[in-house]
């Protein structure tokens, strides 16, 4: 399972049908700040990478993420 795969799982109850694509914007699909920080503090225990807060504060997006997450591993 790649890291979009994963993100795609744990945002599954969040998305209320919509599609999540690498291009789709957290706050577009009603993720708020709070939601992300829970998706992040999941990945970094599932996958052993730490993230630092301003690195949090660029994500906007699915591919921000998974960007991010590719600098790390």
């Amino acid at each position: 399972m790649d890291y979009f795969d994963k993100i795609k799982e744990r945002l599954s109850s969040k998305l209320k049908g919509q599609e999540l694509t690498k291009e789709s914007s957290f706050k577009d699909l009603g993720i708020d700040s709070l939601d992300l920080v829970d998706l992040v503090f999941e990945l970094e225990e599932e996958i052993g990478v730490e993230f630092q807060d301003d690195e949090l504060l660029k994500i906007t997006t699915v591919q921000d993420l998974l960007d991010l997450i590719d600098t790390k591993k």
